[in-house]
């Protein structure tokens, strides 16, 4: 006989696809030429389809056959992976990455999917073949992560640089999958390692008020308040445009954001749909922000022809914007000059956040200035603020009650 058809469950016609139900499976051994072929069919659990596979070269029918039923039997239980011919590198940066690209993700999370990839994976595991990828593999990988030589040459990755790495190892063997390179994800067991919470570092209502007052002269006096006043991002804020600002109505729209990618400014929407919001601004806040417009009004005039009107309120004297980095230099120093508690400028956020929710803003209310995309979210990071809410709150309502 010129071929031998092998079933776990039934046979099927020469050349046809197998109905399948279920797990069940079908392969067959066909000569060609002088050897023997062995071919299988194997569903993908990402689209339900299946594909054909197959392995040539035998000499002979019997070792054909035994081949086979090896392979059916890896099919069965789940553990066969087709042989992929690339190595991580290939699959990381000639195939995952171009198709995350196609996207159209945000330049920031490109840029931290490449610098992950050419920094952490590629040095490490870019040789290796995709199939040979096993959950041991991804283990000491992460352990070795976590003992490598930091830019700032401290002992050990962060956990978020480790969690990172490993998310797009997960995410691109997964999108192997769905391309049909792998036969199954090799690593869908793998956690990620939780990252380190650390102690949420904000000012107090004095320090904020401290530091306004200082720079109330400030070129940028305006953008200190918006920082402290209202949470906004330091992307927000460097992409703000007077477009987006109605001194009359008091209302400023976070519709753009300027962040840094590789080193350089980037113009991009939010992140979110509750990213893009309108935030009320009161009378303080216009005031400053009208200073600031009779500023930059009387810097065109001066400079004429020379002035760049790029619209940004956090721009120079010539109208050009400024880099997102500079404003977290400048607070730095400024803070510095001042004595005040070392904070990051994001700190100014957290600060915001905490004041309103000490004084009893709604915590809804106060996930719509933030931009949260749920009120879970807010909860979750500001949940040290909740407790003494609580209890000032019943402590008003025993005195309406009971005083």
């Amino acid at each position: 006989m010129g071929e031998l058809e092998l079933t776990l469950d039934r046979t099927t016609e020469e050349g046809n696809e197998p109905e399948e139900e279920g797990n069940e499976m079908t392969g067959s051994v066909r000569r060609r030429g002088e050897t023997w072929t062995a071919y299988w069919f194997v569903r993908n659990p990402a689209t339900g389809k299946h594909r054909q596979h197959s392995k040539g070269g035998f000499k002979t029918k019997g070792a054909a056959q035994k081949h086979l039923n090896t392979i059916l039997g890896k099919v069965e239980d789940g553990s066969w992976t087709p042989d992929a011919k690339i190595t991580m590198r290939q699959l990381l940066q000639e195939h995952w990455l171009p198709a995350q690209r196609a996207r159209g993700l945000r330049a920031t999370t490109l840029a931290g999917y490449e610098g992950a990839i050419n920094s952490w994976i590629v040095p490490r595991l870019g040789g290796l073949p995709v199939a040979s990828l096993t959950p041991a593999v991804v283990v000491e990988f992460m352990a070795a992560l976590r003992s490598e030589k930091s830019a700032n040459r401290r002992n050990g990755l962060s956990a978020r640089t480790v969690q990172l790495a490993t998310g797009v190892l997960k995410s691109a063997c997964a999108w192997a999958v769905q391309a049909e390179i792998l036969g199954r994800n090799p690593i869908t067991g793998v956690r990620r390692p939780r990252s380190e919470t650390k102690p949420m570092k904000v000012w107090t209502n004095d320090d904020a008020r401290r530091f306004l007052e200082a720079t109330r002269e400030d070129r940028f006096a305006f953008a200190w308040a918006l920082l402290l006043a209202r949470g906004l991002r330091r992307g927000e804020l460097a992409g703000l445009k007077w477009s987006a600002i109605d001194l009359d109505a008091g209302t400023l729209r976070i519709e753009t954001t300027r962040t840094v990618v590789e080193g350089k400014p980037a113009a991009s929407r939010p992140k979110t749909a509750a990213g893009l919001r309108s935030i009320p601004i009161d009378a303080r806040l216009v005031a400053l922000l009208r200073v600031h417009r009779r500023r930059q009004a009387a810097e065109k005039l001066a400079a004429g022809p020379a002035y760049e009107d790029s619209a940004f309120l956090l721009a120079d004297e010539l109208g050009r914007p400024y880099h997102p980095e500079s404003i977290s230099r400048w607070f730095d120093t400024k803070v510095a000059q001042l004595g005040l508690p070392r904070i990051r400028l994001h700190d100014c956020r957290h600060t915001a956040a905490t004041l309103m929710l000490a004084a009893g803003t709604p915590v809804k209310v106060v996930s719509e200035v933030l931009g949260h995309s749920s009120v879970t979210t807010t909860l979750s990071i500001y949940a040290h603020v909740l407790p003494g809410m609580a209890e000032e709150a019943g402590a008003r309502l025993s005195e309406n009650l009971l005083g």
